[in-house]
């Protein structure tokens, strides 16, 4: 009987601890990163690049944006701004966050919300999908503030100039707004 009670107290500890662990990443916003490796193309269009990114795997995802490196997010520019952990300024990033080669998805609460690819600022490509662009500012190194940081913008499609995006680019509002409220909780949301 004995026995029995300490296998019972076993599983409620493996069972607690696993619950525990899994609910905090269930509530997390990330941004995930994949390189032209795990994600080659994604297509001329929108569907074919939505269709691609939410069957990516995302533990192939080469970086990701956790709510640990975000220090903040600009809701009125749809821009985000987080820890480089690389080094100083984006010559020390790798070629997949500037260069036009990088792929991303955005998740909260584990859905998938939105994706397209990383793009400099001032490289634009011509694609009909959401885009991911470093800022121009960082990219010209004139605010020594952002040292050892990154920015970038969150676009519908790329374009010749990334003029400031003033909505969150999930197709549901109710998401929207509960992703605005749980950045805001976190003390990260600049509204």
């Amino acid at each position: 009987m004995r026995w029995l009670s300490y296998c019972w107290i076993f599983v409620l500890l493996i069972g607690c601890t696993q619950a525990d662990q899994a609910s905090p990443a269930t509530k997390q916003f990330a941004g995930y990163i994949f390189d032209q490796d795990v994600v080659p193309g994604l297509g001329p269009t929108a569907d074919t690049a939505w269709q691609i990114l939410q069957v990516v795997p995302l533990e192939q995802a080469v970086f990701t944006v956790t709510e640990d490196l975000l220090l903040s997010y600009h809701w009125s520019t749809q821009t985000i701004t987080f820890t480089n952990p690389w080094g100083q300024t984006s010559m020390d990033a790798p070629f997949y966050m500037v260069g036009g080669h990088g792929a991303f998805v955005v998740v909260y609460q584990g859905q998938r919300l939105f994706g397209g690819k990383v793009v400099s600022a001032i490289s634009p490509r011509r694609f009909d999908y959401p885009a991911m662009a470093l800022s121009n500012d960082f990219i010209l190194m004139e605010k020594p503030e952002l040292d050892g940081k990154l920015v970038y913008s969150f676009h519908t499609r790329s374009s010749v100039m990334y003029a400031p995006q003033s909505e969150f680019l999930a197709a549901d509002p109710a998401i929207a707004e509960s992703v605005k409220q749980h950045l805001r909780q976190l003390g990260k949301l600049v509204e």
